[in-house]
C-alpha cells in the first residue's frame, strides 16, 4: 500500500511539473509571434504549396513548362521564372506560379490563368465532370511578386494558406 501512494505522489508532482512554464517560455511583453516569409523564388513557392497542399492524383514537377502551358510565347518578352507542378491529367490539378516581371504585370498574368482554367472547364466538363468542382473554386491569387493558380483536392485550404502570406 505504501509503494502505490509513493508511485501516486510522484505521478501528480510529475504531472504539476509537466503544467509548469519554463523560464523559456514565461510571458514577456516583447514575445512575438514568429510568422514565415514569403518563398522568393517560383520553385520555392512550388515546394511550399506541393508540401503542404492535399491533391488528389499523382503529382509531378515539370520544369520549364509553365509559361507555355500557359500561352507565354518566347516573343512575348517574358524573364521572370514560373514552376508547374501538375497531375496525370485523370484530374485538372496543378499549381503554377509566375513572377511578375516588366513584360507582364499581375493582371495579364492573371487573365492568362483564367483563360487556362476555362480551357481547363472545357476539357474537363465532359470528360470528367466530377472534377469540376475544383476548377470552379481554383485559386488565383497574388502574392508579392508572383501571381499563384491552385487547382487542388482542396483549395480552400489553398486559398487560406496564401492568404497567409498575402
Amino acid at each position: 500500500m505504501r509503494k502505490i501512494a509513493v508511485l501516486l505522489s510522484l505521478l501528480i508532482v510529475l504531472g504539476f511539473a509537466a503544467c509548469g512554464k519554463t523560464p523559456a517560455q514565461t510571458d514577456t511583453p516583447d514575445m512575438q509571434t514568429s510568422v514565415s516569409a514569403a518563398p522568393q523564388s517560383a520553385d520555392a513557392w512550388l515546394d511550399l504549396l506541393s508540401a503542404q497542399l492535399p491533391f488528389d492524383d499523382s503529382m509531378t514537377a515539370v520544369p520549364d513548362r509553365a509559361a507555355a502551358l500557359y500561352g507565354i510565347l518566347d516573343e512575348d518578352g517574358y524573364t521572370g521564372s514560373s514552376a508547374l507542378y501538375i497531375s496525370t491529367m485523370a484530374t485538372p490539378e496543378e499549381i503554377a506560379v509566375f513572377e511578375i516581371d516588366g513584360a507582364f504585370s499581375a493582371e495579364k498574368l492573371t487573365e492568362l490563368a483564367e483563360a487556362r482554367l476555362a480551357r481547363q472547364k472545357e476539357s474537363y466538363a465532359s470528360y470528367a465532370p466530377e472534377q469540376m468542382p475544383k476548377l470552379d473554386s481554383a485559386v488565383i491569387r497574388t502574392c508579392g511578386n508572383f501571381v499563384i493558380v491552385c487547382v487542388c483536392a482542396d483549395n480552400a485550404a489553398a486559398e487560406t494558406l496564401l492568404a497567409s502570406y498575402a
